[in-house]
């Protein structure tokens, strides 16, 4: 059995889900793998043989411990504050995610946060200013970067185009170019690929423009990795050569990284989710790119959800921060393995993965130094939209926005927030300008609705310091 499904996917162990589940995924994988390889593949078993396999072995349900975090009061005191961005917002923000100040004059800091109900986008400056600067169908996450040279930073917005699975080419990445003058006009430089996740402008052949890497999630087919070349002349329109480079699906996280001692120039690593659970560089080799896998999840149900780069040790290198909660695929909460990685740099395309700790729904992390002791904790926050928390929320206390602190190379948990995993998305700023740092996180409380929701759009956790 381990080496017939190990074939495409690390073996998945039958206690990652419980028993009645099993029939299903088998089911699934069995069509896929059929469809995708249909002469070539044989299990080698009868759907039924595996199944009964697996339901043998599984547990009947998994363990659930609801609290994971400290039960008493933790070493930082916080404050919440609502945000309500105005017109055409709502509570059904995607992410919220720090931009280049520059994109407003004199702006301290700038949030976008992506509405993936009605499309908007809207950028938050202090001292608390919203403003809508557009539209796309379902943006999952902005970034920021000069893409026509003329001093400006522009915004890149990467569109899943349908909020559900599907096979369907409704993907696109926009570009909403900076007039300058406060407005933003909206342009689209890919479309017709499969759902985009992540779109982020970086300059990957060092001629001094910035290119852009997307990351196409797509479904169980038609996702991949593109490169958008960018060929804009001087004040001239946008202009991008496309290059694929990699057709596998279920990427949801990209971000710009250094070389790493592997190549020259630049690249970027990317998370995938799906039965791949893995982590990749994608670095240029003699004018392709080549990839490199630095981390592979241990079966295919660890639930990739976002991956973040900084120097988390201070050792003058990359590390990343990886969270893995994701439960829309299969709609089961709780499992007990699902949580927050950092993956150690040991160079030479080398890394080492440690536990930081567990969250249920773990969707979105950020190291930053909470506490003011000068080593990086990390914030996370989690997403389970499927949990109703009005009949038994006393008794669940249920951990939604959680900091790690980090003590010794072990991580302490203390929970912010109990009871309202509806964050996607999660980003840290000097929100009041007091010189701590705050937490922002996303409000998503469902994007499959007919009528939008009303309501803040944003939670802000403010650091009041030691209690």
């Amino acid at each position: 059995m381990r080496a017939a499904c190990s074939a495409c996917h690390p073996f998945p162990p039958p206690d990652i889900l419980p028993r009645f589940m099993w029939r299903n995924i088998v089911d699934i994988h069995d069509d896929l793998k059929k469809s995708v390889r249909p002469r070539s593949f044989s299990m080698g078993f009868s759907v039924d043989e595996v199944v009964g396999w697996y339901e043998s072995r599984a547990p009947e349900r998994l363990p659930i411990v609801y609290t994971l975090s400290r039960r008493r009061p933790g070493p930082l005191h916080f404050s919440k504050r609502l945000v309500d961005l105005g017109a055409q917002s709502g509570p059904t923000v995607a992410t919220v995610r720090r931009l280049d100040p520059g994109i407003v004059p004199d702006a301290q800091w700038v949030l976008a946060a992506s509405n993936m109900l009605n499309g908007s986008i809207h950028l938050l400056v202090p001292p608390q200013n919203a403003q809508r600067i557009g539209a796309g169908e379902h943006p999952a996450r902005v970034a920021s970067g000069d893409l026509d040279g003329d001093g400006l930073a522009d915004l890149v917005i990467s569109d899943l185009g349908n909020p559900m699975p599907t096979e369907d080419l409704v993907g696109r990445v926009l570009v909403a170019r900076n007039a300058g003058d406060g407005s933003f006009a909206l342009e689209t430089v890919l479309d017709r690929v499969g759902r985009v996740t992540d779109a982020r402008p970086v300059d990957l052949d060092g001629d001094g423009d910035l290119d852009i890497a997307v990351a196409a999630f797509g479904n169980l087919r038609n996702g991949g990795i593109y490169i958008l070349h960018n060929q804009t002349p001087a004040s001239g329109p946008l202009d991008f050569r496309v290059e694929k480079i990699s057709h596998r699906p279920g990427a949801v996280s990209l971000v710009p990284v250094e070389a790493l001692d592997v190549g020259p120039g630049r690249g970027f690593a990317v998370a995938f989710a799906q039965q791949y659970e893995l982590v990749s560089l994608f670095l240029e080799t003699g004018g392709r790119y080549e990839e490199h896998v630095v981390y592979r999840g241990p079966h295919p149900n660890w639930g990739m959800s976002n991956l973040t780069a900084m120097d988390f040790d201070g050792d003058a290198d990359v590390d990343f921060l990886l969270a893995h909660g994701d439960t829309l695929d299969d709609g089961l909460p709780f499992k007990f393995y699902q949580g927050v990685e950092w993956l150690e740099n040991r160079g030479n395309a080398q890394f080492v993965a440690h536990r930081v700790g567990t969250l249920y729904g773990a969707n979105s992390a950020e190291a930053v130094d909470l506490d003011g002791d000068g080593d990086l904790d990390v914030v996370a926050s989690g997403y389970l939209p499927q949990v109703n928390l009005s009949v038994s929320a006393k008794q669940m206390r249920l951990d939604s926005l959680v900091w790690f602190e980090r003590t010794d190379g072990d991580f302490i948990p203390w929970s912010i927030e109990l009871n309202h995993p509806l964050h996607t998305g999660v980003t840290v700023v000097d929100f009041n300008r007091d010189g701590r740092p705050d937490i922002v996180a996303a409000i998503n409380s469902d994007w499959n609705l007919e009528e939008p929701l009303q309501g803040p759009s944003l939670e802000v956790f403010v650091n009041e310091g030691p209690r």
